[in-house]
Parts: C-alpha cells; sequence; structure tokens
C-alpha cells in the first residue's frame, strides 16, 4: 500500500512498481505541491507510461525548485522533444549541462538536436564528448558515427583512392608551384595542399568551410610535418581576403570543388573571387579548365531505367510523365549503347574572370542505329595544357570514381540511324546545368 513518502515511492519504482510509486508521488504532492523530487519522479513515471504533456506539466515543477538537478532538466528536455518543442529541449538540456558539466546524457540528447537542426559539428562534438565521458553509452557512439556521416560524406574516400585523379593532380602540381605561394580551395583531407608542400611550396594557404573537416586536416598536416609551410583556414574561399587570411596574393590556384554536373558546389564563384582578391595577376590555375562531356545513349537497360511500357502483359507509359529529368549512376557497370560521336557541351577556361549564365542550342551526329534516350554526361578536366583526367564512361575502367555519370532523360524515346542530328538546349545558371531536347 502507498505509504506517502518519496523513499517509498523510489523504492517501488526500482522494483517496477510503477503504479504503487506513482501513487506515492501523489500523496507527497497532495502535502506539498512543490515538492520537487516527487514532481520529477512522477513525470519521469508519466513519461514512461507515454502522457508527455502531464510529464512535461510535472517536471516544470520539478525544475522551478531551487533544488533542481541536471537530471531534471534533462527528463524535462526529453518530455519537450517528443513533444516536437525543439528550442525548449535544447535549452533544458543546455541548463542540464550549465549545472552538471559533462553530463553524459544531456551532451547526447544536445547531439541528437543539433544533429536535427543540420549543426553537424556541435552534433559531433556533443557525441564524441559523451562517448569519452561514458563509453558504456553506446548510443552515443553510434550517434557519433552517423554525425560523422551527415558531415563527411563518402565520397571523399573514393576520391582520395582516386590514383589516376591523383597523379594527374601531382603531375600538374610539380610543374608549377616550386618557390610559390600556393591557395588550396577546398582541402578535405589536406591532400592537394601535402602535394604542393612537399613539390617545393613556399607557403600554402587551404581552406576548408567545415570546421570538423579543417581541423582533422590540420591534424593530417601535422602528422605529415608539413605544419610549418600550410594554413588551413577554417571558411569558405570567397569569405578570405589580403591581408587578413593570406599575407599576399597566391601565385597559383589548386582546387577540385568538383561536382558529377561540374559547376554544382560553386566552383564558378570561388573562382571570381579568387581572381579578384587572392590571386596574383597571371596565376596558375589547376585545373586551368573543365568541361562537360556527353554522348547520346540507349539500349534495353537504360530505357527499362527511365520508361515503363509493357510490364506483365499491362501498358503502364502513362507513367512516364513522372520520369525523372536526370539519372546518376555508375554507367561503368551499366550495358548501353553509344549512339554518337563524344561531344564537348561546355568547356570553362578558368583562367578568365567571369562565368555568366546563358544557354545555347547543341547538336548530336548519330553514328549507329538504336534507340536513344536521352544524353550521358561526365566531365573532364585539364589539369594543364597535357595532362587532363575525366570520367568518361568505361567498361574497361579499373576504378569507379567518385564522379558518378549523369543520364540526361529525353521526353520520350528517339529512333535514330546515323547521320541522324539530334538538336538539344545546354543551360547552366553558373550551378546547374540541364539539357533539354528540341528535336
Amino acid at each position: 500500500m502507498p505509504q506517502g513518502t518519496l523513499s517509498g515511492a523510489i523504492e517501488l519504482f526500482r522494483q517496477g512498481d510503477v503504479q504503487n510509486a506513482a501513487a506515492n508521488c501523489e500523496l507527497v504532492l497532495q502535502r506539498n505541491p512543490g515538492h520537487a523530487e516527487a514532481n520529477h519522479l512522477l513525470g519521469a513515471i508519466r513519461f514512461q507510461q507515454g502522457s508527455t504533456e502531464e510529464a512535461v506539466s510535472l517536471l516544470k515543477r520539478a525544475v522551478a525548485s531551487p533544488l533542481a538537478t541536471a537530471e531534471m532538466h534533462n527528463h524535462l528536455g526529453s518530455a519537450y522533444y517528443r513533444l516536437g518543442r525543439k528550442p525548449e529541449a535544447r535549452d533544458c538540456f543546455e541548463r542540464a549541462l550549465a549545472i552538471t558539466p559533462g553530463y553524459p546524457e544531456a551532451l547526447h540528447n544536445l547531439g541528437v538536436i543539433f544533429a536535427e537542426m543540420q549543426m553537424g559539428g556541435q552534433a559531433v562534438a556533443a557525441f564524441h564528448e559523451a562517448d569519452r565521458l561514458d563509453p558504456k553509452l553506446s548510443r552515443a557512439e553510434e550517434a557519433l558515427k552517423h554525425a560523422y556521416g551527415s558531415i563527411v560524406s563518402p565520397w571523399h574516400f573514393a576520391m582520395l583512392g582516386d590514383e589516376r585523379r591523383n597523379a594527374a593532380y601531382e603531375t600538374a602540381i610539380r610543374k608549377v608551384v616550386a618557390g610559390k605561394d600556393v591557395l588550396d580551395i577546398g582541402t578535405g583531407a589536406g591532400l592537394l595542399a601535402l602535394m604542393a608542400a612537399r613539390a617545393g611550396a613556399a607557403k600554402v594557404i587551404s581552406c576548408e568551410t567545415i570546421p570538423l573537416i579543417a581541423a582533422r586536416a590540420r591534424e593530417i598536416i601535422t602528422r605529415n610535418a608539413f605544419g610549418d609551410r600550410i594554413t588551413v583556414v577554417p571558411k569558405k574561399s570567397t569569405l578570405l581576403s589580403v591581408p587578413a587570411d593570406m599575407a599576399r596574393r597566391a601565385d597559383v590556384l589548386v582546387t577540385e570543388t568538383f561536382s558529377s554536373g561540374l559547376i554544382t558546389e560553386g566552383i564558378l564563384q570561388a573562382i571570381e573571387h579568387a581572381h579578384e582578391s587572392l590571386l596574383a595577376e597571371g596565376a596558375a590555375i589547376i585545373p586551368c579548365a573543365g568541361s562537360v562531356m556527353g554522348y547520346l545513349a540507349g539500349g534495353r537497360a537504360l530505357q527499362t531505367m527511365l520508361f515503363a511500357h509493357d510490364v506483365a502483359g499491362f501498358d503502364l507509359s502513362p507513367f512516364n510523365e513522372f520520369g525523372p529529368p536526370l539519372l546518376p549512376v555508375n554507367l561503368d557497370q551499366v550495358p548501353h549503347s553509344i549512339l554518337s560521336q563524344d561531344t564537348q557541351l561546355i568547356r570553362f577556361d578558368f583562367h578568365q574572370t567571369q562565368f555568366p549564365a546563358g544557354e545555347w542550342p547543341v547538336q548530336f551526329r548519330a553514328v549507329s542505329h538504336g534507340l536513344c534516350i536521352g544524353v550521358v554526361q561526365w566531365i573532364r578536366l585539364e589539369l594543364d595544357a597535357v595532362t587532363t583526367y575525366e570520367n568518361r564512361p568505361s567498361r574497361d575502367s579499373d576504378f569507379v570514381g567518385h564522379w558518378t555519370h549523369v543520364v540526361h532523360r529525353f521526353p520520350r524515346p528517339l529512333i535514330l540511324k546515323p547521320g541522324d542530328v539530334v538538336h538539344v538546349l545546354f543551360q547552366h545558371d553558373r550551378s546547374q546545368i540541364g539539357i533539354r531536347l528540341l528535336t
């Protein structure tokens, strides 16, 4: 039977007798409605029972007491979080940590809030500290892994493992950096900066927008004994300035901030700003140019990936209206027909200082019979006048690179014969590219 004491309620709760534990708390609160510990325990019980609104009311009374503990604030934050009230939850977890710095549960919970608010760096810091303080808190370890994944994309590792790309960059870097000041935009793990320093660069300024990655790049650079010549600045390149971040303008720019669509990571804006504010006149740029390439493609495999027709004896063609305009896919692994010669859709000379948006017609001439479903697109980088790298689809490719291929789907398949000309409109808005069928 309930005795109406807090100690009795706690003992019953430990024994798993939640009903009588709650009854004891209620008797205590009849005598003293502001009793912090009774409100806390009853609030925790109601939270456990799914009565979250009541739990919040009780826990708010608990934290209103001058005797409120970090655990009380943490439990109130958990209740707010369940109700979707994330700002209040964050406030509670931060109050818990103000009372008890290094409280692992509150650190983990705050990390969850940061992760959901797209504050990846703060989430990682919170999870990392929670895991360090309490290695048995397995939730923090798993959450840390997920938080890393939200910040450091998997393509970083594929990129670093691309030996053809690495060799092409290093060949170009070695030719021009000796004794020069180098600007490295988007350093990531610091590989290109390290190549430049090893090739004799006088000074390398590397920028990286993600603080967590910038910190790890510094660690890698120090580990490789180039900390005296490479400085990592945790900023977007367009926020760098001379002399605040660089003693003087750089003689060489090296960057690999390219996407499968070449320009979608803001490279044009970064190069424009670099010319205006960060580079010396006549600076070398690696790569010196980049192109978007393409060919007409077809084949049964691609057709079934992008169009629906007769399936199991049913006509599903009306569904094609919902077909994706483009499909990222590794075409090294997909059999398909090449129906035209390789065609350059656009070439950006990175020595230019401005890259206006635009659109223009492009012609593809068919070289074989086939059902064409669209344009296969890839990118080509000119590291210097003689050194190139491209990810053109190839069945003989010995490496599945970090840049995927893109299929730009036509609204309808085209039946082609040799000599047929397919007219498309290529367009870019400085951040995205598009290919539209005109024929």
